[in-house]
């Protein structure tokens, strides 16, 4: 029997941005292959561990920022350690986008161009910063609470102590980031509406990390997510160009492998290897971040969203969607629009 999850976690969502908390002995527990649709930089706060990232395999410890891009397929926590805690900022591609518009960057759509950057204490304390005045004010959503009825196919974090404290990056908030923003002139969160010293942070977060660690200001450096096989980028391409409705839900293999180029067997074995997932797989996660997308940016009610990405009913839904986010599309939807 897989065991349930002992995580401690905690959502926060805001305009362009999800950010996510996790810490807890059992925070290692493995993820399997998936995406998201958003950029994700995400800072080691303690412990190690070890993913694949686009079939590479990549080792993280304390003090190193990950940084993977839209639809870039990875895992997570393949060795990791009990004493894992991690925070990820899940950035809206239009927030990047702005970004490069307002820079005259020759690039409209960077990515990121190295998935591990090492040692890198301001943005770290950048991250922290932003999780300090994003609980400070917006509260957080802790998954699942008391109120979420048990459900045996879904295996989810362990509900976390109302009365416990947020976190252990909670003592951090007041250390290393205070001081970075004493140092570049920033005013505090006190001084500025909630609402415009979180855009700030966030803004400093994806800038930093954009300016540093991204194809931004030189188009010609190559993206980490970039497929290396010709036929199966042609293959990819196609999938992530379908409509988000029906499209993506009735295309088979056979469509697949011939836009490839490839017999299916050949089409199902390259493909796996070099993306890293089933192109199964790599469809039903495609649908599950086009309903994400749907949950903050419209007031369709859960079930006309799960039926608008393929799936038969409420239930089914639910339960992909939670196994994929770690929380229920009630939930998600709750964090509030991007």
């Amino acid at each position: 029997m897989t065991p349930r999850l002992d995580l401690r976690a905690a959502f926060y969502g805001g305009a362009g941005f999800t950010l996510y908390h996790a810490w807890g002995p059992n925070s290692a527990l493995p993820l399997s292959p998936h995406f998201h649709d958003e950029y994700l930089i995400c800072a080691q706060l303690q412990g190690e561990e070890e993913c694949q990232v686009s079939g590479k395999t990549e080792r993280f410890s304390a003090g190193d920022v990950v940084l993977i891009n839209p639809q870039q397929v990875h895992t997570g926590n393949q060795t990791g350690n009990a004493e894992l805690e991690y925070l990820s900022l899940y950035v809206d591609r239009q927030v990047v986008e702005r970004l490069a518009a307002d820079l005259g960057a020759p690039t409209a759509t960077p990515e990121f161009t190295v998935v591990k950057t090492g040692p890198q204490a301001e943005l770290v304390a950048r991250l922290v910063d932003l999780l300090g005045l994003v609980r400070e004010h917006h509260g957080s959503r802790l998954y699942p609470h008391p109120a979420t009825p048990a459900d045996p196919e879904i295996e989810l974090p362990a509900g976390p102590d109302p009365a416990a404290a947020p976190g252990p990056a909670e003592d951090l908030a007041d250390g290393p980031a205070e001081d970075l923003a004493d140092l570049h002139g920033h005013p505090s969160a006190s001084a500025m509406a909630p609402d415009l010293s979180i855009d700030s942070a966030l803004h400093d977060v994806v800038l930093l990390a954009f300016e540093e660690f991204s194809n931004l200001r030189q188009p010609m450096l190559r993206s980490t997510n970039r497929v290396g096989h010709r036929k199966i980028a042609r293959s990819v391409e196609f999938i992530r160009n379908l409509e988000t409705t029906e499209g993506a839900a009735n295309v088979t293999l056979d469509e697949l492998a011939e836009v490839a180029g490839l017999s299916k067997y050949h089409f199902l074995r390259q493909f796996s290897q070099v993306v890293g997932m089933t192109p199964g797989a790599y469809l039903r996660t495609l649908r599950l971040c086009h309903a994400a997308r749907k949950l903050r940016t419209t007031e369709l009610p859960i079930l006309e969203v799960a039926l608008s990405v393929g799936f038969a009913d409420h239930p089914s839904f639910s339960r992909a969607f939670a196994r994929h986010m770690g929380m229920t599309p009630s939930e998600y939807q709750k964090l509030g629009p991007i």
